[in-house]
């Protein structure tokens, strides 16, 4: 009997778990929810069917937030068994029961409308990539000399803003960055106002201004789509001009409210919080005045109560003190100076001393005191040895003491 053919099941399951994981690494299903039961881990199991089939679902706790958020949308708390929903995930194989189910990371309740999931995606999605972050917002400034609008030149929202603006500081300086705020063209409309706006705050252009308002009147979720566009989003985070948004009304919220800077529950209400009323700067410097004027002569009322408290004594003595410690100061400093020149003056004697007896032990007159001699030729040159003369030259010995001259009537090269 051939035995080799019959393989283990632990080693048949792994290779159906390799199979089956490998071609399908994400399945896209639709089904209603059944035998829904949280486990004490806090992940959440429960099956997927349809009138004829059925597979076993598993949705891990750190997938359940974004799921979460999309409930919310659709006013649900949590998954219940009956709900149709749309699942997206991978086949997972479990080898000790030969089981196979479906690793759930999205999940969308059937009856959310697209555009409101497609909301919460991309919202969760910027968000992980910090587009929200409250630490990269810009302070709008306090007293903005000229402000941009971005929105259509033809909205009711840019007139109730101009009429805020004129209201509360009829002298500002406004520029209108056109711009649909509705329609398929308006996400690229709206982007580019953005860039050019941003542009020329950056580089000083001609058309600069100190803070811009991104505006449009109220609408459905329609309406309102340009503003949740991932490109109107990049373009507000990568803006360094600060960016105030005014949206619909109170209860509308977009993505570009969370991208940008600040958010106004209306157009009016931005334009409001972006300018102070001139009443209101008015009365701030009238303040600020008087407090200057207080501060000013309570200074000067502290300088003559100093004034008088000062007499001719007293300032000789502090005068007198302040020189008697410079004084003590300056004695310090020259003993010391004094001493720091002494020690070095003492150490360059001693080495130049030290110096002097190593070259003197090194001077040839020092070899020639000890019996030597050097011999030169009529040139002067010192003759180290007897191939450098011939019979007859005329040499030089040089002593200790006096030199002579002497006739070369014999050499020799041996050393005897």
């Amino acid at each position: 009997m051939d035995n080799e053919k019959y393989l283990k099941i632990s080693d048949f399951t792994k290779i159906i778990k390799e199979n089956i994981e490998t071609s399908y690494p994400i399945v896209f299903l639709r089904g209603e929810i059944s035998n829904f039961r949280p486990a004490s881990s806090g992940h959440w199991y429960f099956s997927i069917k349809d009138e004829s089939a059925s597979i076993k679902a598993i949705i891990f706790k750190n997938s359940q937030p974004s799921i979460l958020s999309l409930l919310t949308t659709a006013n649900l708390q949590t998954l219940s068994d009956g709900q149709e929903v749309l699942v997206e995930g991978r086949i997972s194989l479990y080898e000790r029961s030969g089981e196979y189910s479906i690793i759930i990371n999205k999940l969308i309740p059937v009856g959310i409308g697209e555009l409101a999931v497609k909301f919460e995606l991309l919202k969760g999605e910027l968000s992980k990539e910090g587009l929200f972050d409250e630490e990269i917002k810009k302070e709008l400034p306090k007293y903005p000399l000229k402000i941009g609008i971005v929105t259509s030149p033809t909205a009711a929202a840019l007139k109730d803003i101009l009429n805020v603006l004129n209201r509360r500081f009829a002298s500002l300086k406004i520029k209108l960055f056109s711009a649909g705020v509705q329609g398929e063209n308006a996400k690229y409309e709206i982007t580019n106002a953005i860039k050019f706006a941003d542009y020329h705050y950056r580089t000083g252009g001609e058309h600069k201004v100190d803070v811009l308002i991104l505006a449009r009147g109220g609408g459905s979720i329609e309406d309102l789509w340009p503003f949740n566009e991932e490109m109107v989003a990049y373009s507000i985070y990568n803006a360094a001009i600060p960016i105030i948004t005014g949206i619909g009304h109170q209860i509308d919220y977009t993505i570009a409210d969370f991208c940008a800077d600040l958010r106004a529950p209306t157009p009016s209400a931005a334009a409001e919080i972006v300018v102070r009323s001139s009443e209101e700067l008015l009365n701030n410097i009238a303040g600020l005045s008087l407090r200057m004027e207080g501060a000013f002569n309570n200074s000067l009322e502290k300088l003559w109560l100093r004034y008088d408290k000062c007499n001719k004594t007293r300032i000789t003595s502090l005068f007198e003190t302040v020189y008697q410690n410079n004084l003590q100061d300056f004695a310090y400093l020259e003993d010391k100076m004094q001493n720091n020149f002494r020690e070095y003056y003492t150490n360059i004697k001693n080495n130049f001393s030290f110096l002097t007896k190593q070259l003197d032990n090194l001077s040839p007159l020092k070899t020639l005191a000890r019996g030597y001699s050097v011999t030169i030729d009529k040139n002067r040159k010192i003759i180290k040895s007897s191939e450098n003369v011939e019979l007859g030259d005329n040499l030089s010995i040089i002593l200790s003491k006096g030199e002579l001259s002497v006739t070369v009537d014999k050499k020799s090269t041996d050393h005897k």
